[in-house]
Formats: structure tokens, C-alpha cells, sequence
């Protein structure tokens, strides 16, 4: 599957990564997963430590998909706004959902990146929600409410309020506490080497494909002819897993971003809160740790790499154009040093997915599509690994297909 084309960014922060061999024999194990991207990776960094006999394998090398093409956005609010998933599945289960984003991000913070040997540059920010128009105000109101009866920390921010951290003014915004921006690409394979070092056998550029799964197991064999027997096998294939099991839930479209030059002065930012709005497709920014802008967005409907691929140009026109109407202290000094397009998916229903399929016996399909793709994996990973271990989750039927929250 073309996953992305252009001149990414993020491989060019970490120009000598670790490399990993490719299959050259038969191979057995408890659990192999099928993607070294960023779920993939947080899947073995939550399996390091079970005592299970762990495999990761990628046809690629570690991060080379859409983990490299990820804007590396952390937050706990979601595309589906709290007060909308409240409408669509109950308080509980989306205040929960909600939390389990924000708790991700803490633990990455707090426990996940100061065990990594790969610092993914990870830093905590504060974000900015602003209505794009007049019409959209009430949009942020209802979500202030929502978040502030949930319990986050939320302030709601008047025109005049919401210069005070940007040099532009909408009609409602609001500033919320706990988010994080990372480089991606660092923290995959942060989490790969963690991985590794606990045992876990790590394999790239070997693709391999579903030979069969029954009630003994899994086997795949690759490119190669090899077999890969395993009791269970989590597929971690980003937005490659629709290949292997359709997904009605899923929606795959296309995205773009850019990476600009390094800037002197951003002190008209304050405290690089990062930025998105209430429009959809909406806009969003963020700073990068060698004082860049990333700007992302212009999502197109359409999965076609080609008519995809044919926007770039424009779509990197307008992007550069919203970045100085946002600051136009910046007008006439920022060009594009990356832009790309890519792959994006999201779920009809605005949740990730924890797939598994009477067709497919003894696997997981971890689906963190949506625009919170990295927390989703950090947590749905977390889920899996539990469930394996026997240990039960109420929320587990929840990213399911069933949608619903289990008795305790």
C-alpha cells in the first residue's frame, strides 16, 4: 500500500537508527506482531516483560510507514469532540475513553520515555482549541463544559484572552493541560530497542502473509517461503491491516503537512501551545524541538495515491498561507523544508478498534486510526497485552465491535 509520498521530516532528525536482520529461517513464538511502526512498537514494549515469546516483524524497516508521516500530536481530546461522543455512547464510556487518552500521555511522560535509550524529544504542551467562525462558538462552549464536568483542567479564553498566547483572535477559544508533542520516528524505535533489549526478536524488510489461523494458531509465511508459527499474532499494520481483514468501521482518506525552516523568533507564541480548530477538516501546529512549525491538515476524501499524490504542491501552498495569517510576523520568512501527503483512516464512529474476527482465530487487529493514532496505540497496546495475560478490562468490549462496557 502507498502509505506517503514527499520529503518527510522526522527521518531526518535520526539518521543512523538501529537495523535489524531479516527472516531467513522457519521461526516459532507465543505472540508475533505484524508491523514495526509506532502500535507495533508500543505493542512489544508492553509484551517485553510477560515472559511471552515475542516476534515483531515488519516488511519495511522500524518506523518506515506511516509512523514517519505522523505529525506526532499528543492529546487527549479526540476528532470526536467530548460532548459529541458523550451523545453517541453515554458519559461513561466517553469520559472514560477521554481519560485513558489523558492517562497515556502521563505514563509516556512518567514511565514509558525515561525507560527508552532513544529520546524521542517528547514535551509537554499545553493546547489551544479555538471556534474557526462565529457559527462554531458554541462548539467550544459545549466541549468546555463537557471537559470541565469530566474533570480536565480547561479554561475557556475570550478573543481578547486567546492573543495572550497567539497573534490572532477568533471568537471562542480554550486552553487545556496534559498534552505532548514527540518525534514519532525517535519514540517507535525508542520503544523497538526497548524492546529488543528485553528479548523480544525484532525482523524487517521481510513481508510475510496469512497462511492460517485456527484453534491451534497462526502461521504466516513470507516473501521468502519462511514459516512463522505462533500461538497468537496481533496485527499492527497501521492502515496496511485493511489488506488482511476488511474493516467496515474504517475510513481511509488522505492528509498533508509540512515542515518549515528553522525559525529565530516564535517568542510571539507563547509557550508553543499547540493549535487546532473547530472546522473540519480542520487545521493544527505545533513547534518541533529545532524551532520549526509543523502544519497539518486539508484532508481530501479520497484514498487514491495518485489524486492524492497530485495535491501536494497546492495543499503546501496553503498550508504556508494559513501559517502567516496565524502569524503574520512570519510573512515572507517561512518556506516549506518538508511537506508530504499521506495515508489517513478513521473510524465511522469516531473510536478505535481492537479487531477480532471469527475468520481470523487466535489474532488481534489494534485499528488506532483517527487523529490520535499514537495515544490510541499506547493504550489499545496496553489492552491487549492485559487481555492476553488474562487480566480483564471493563473497556475492552468498548474497543471492540461491540461498543458496549462489560459488568465488573
Amino acid at each position: 500500500m502507498d502509505l506517503k509520498t514527499g520529503r518527510l521530516y522526522w527521518p531526518a532528525t535520526y539518521k543512523e537508527p538501529q537495523a535489524y536482520p531479516s527472516v531467513e529461517a522457519d521461526l516459532e513464538c507465543d505472540v508475533v506482531i505484524i508491523g514495526a511502526g509506532v502500535s507495533g512498537a508500543c505493542t512489544a514494549y508492553e509484551l517485553k516483560d510477560t515472559g511471552l515469546d515475542v516476534i515483531v516483524i515488519d516488511k519495511r524497516t522500524v518506523a518506515a510507514g506511516s509512523s514517519s508521516a505522523n505529525t506526532g500530536l499528543l492529546q487527549f481530546s479526540n476528532d470526536q469532540l467530548l460532548f459529541e461522543a458523550i451523545r453517541s455512547f453515554g458519559e461513561k464510556a466517553a469520559v472514560d475513553h477521554y481519560w485513558r487518552c489523558y492517562d497515556a500521555i502521563s505514563r509516556l511522560r512518567d514511565e514509558i520515555v525515561p525507560s527508552l535509550s532513544v529520546d524521542p524529544d517528547l514535551i509537554m504542551r499545553d493546547s489551544l482549541f479555538f471556534a474557526s467562525n462565529e457559527e462554531e462558538k458554541e462548539v467550544v462552549e459545549q466541549e468546555y463544559q463537557a471537559l470541565k464536568k469530566a474533570g480536565f483542567d480547561a479554561t475557556y479564553l475570550e478573543p481578547d484572552e486567546m492573543e495572550k498566547w497567539v497573534p490572532f483572535k477568533r471568537p471562542a477559544a480554550m486552553l487545556t493541560k496534559g498534552d505532548a508533542e514527540v518525534n514519532p520516528y525517535k519514540l517507535t524505535y525508542g520503544l523497538i530497542q526497548a524492546a529488543a533489549d528485553s528479548g523480544v526478536r525484532i525482523f524487517e524488510q521481510t513481508e510475510v502473509f496469512l497462511k492460517k489461523a485456527d484453534d491451534e494458531g497462526v502461521l504466516l509465511r513470507t516473501e521468502g517461503g519462511y514459516i512463522i508459527k505462533a500461538k497468537k499474532a496481533i496485527f499492527s499494520q497501521g492502515y496496511e491491516t485493511q489488506e488482511t481483514v476488511k474493516e467496515k468501521n474504517a475510513v481511509i482518506e488522505s492528509s498533508y503537512a509540512i515542515v518549515t525552516n528553522q525559525l529565530k523568533d516564535l517568542s510571539f507564541w507563547k509557550d508553543n501551545v499547540m493549535i487546532w480548530e473547530s472546522a473540519r477538516p480542520y487545521f493544527y501546529a505545533r513547534s518541533t524541538a529545532d524551532g520549526r512549525i509543523v502544519m497539518g491538515g486539508l484532508d481530501e476524501r479520497t484514498s487514491d495515491p495518485d489524486k492524492r499524490d497530485q495535491m501536494i504542491v497546492s495543499k503546501r501552498k496553503q498550508l504556508l498561507a494559513e501559517i502567516e495569517s496565524w502569524f503574520p510576523q512570519l510573512k515572507g520568512e517561512v518556506q516549506a523544508d518538508f511537506e508530504w501527503s499521506g495515508s489517513f483512516a478513521h473510524m465511522h464512529d469516531g473510536q478505535p478498534v481492537i479487531g477480532q474476527y471469527d475468520r481470523v482465530p487466535n489474532s488481534y487487529f489494534l485499528l488506532g486510526y483517527g487523529g490520535n493514532g499514537i495515544v490510541y496505540s499506547l493504550f489499545l497496546s496496553k489492552l491487549i497485552a492485559r487481555h492476553l495475560m488474562g487480566e480483564k478490562d471493563e473497556a475492552f468490549s468498548f474497543y471492540s465491535h461491540e461498543r458496549v462496557y462489560e459488568t465488573t
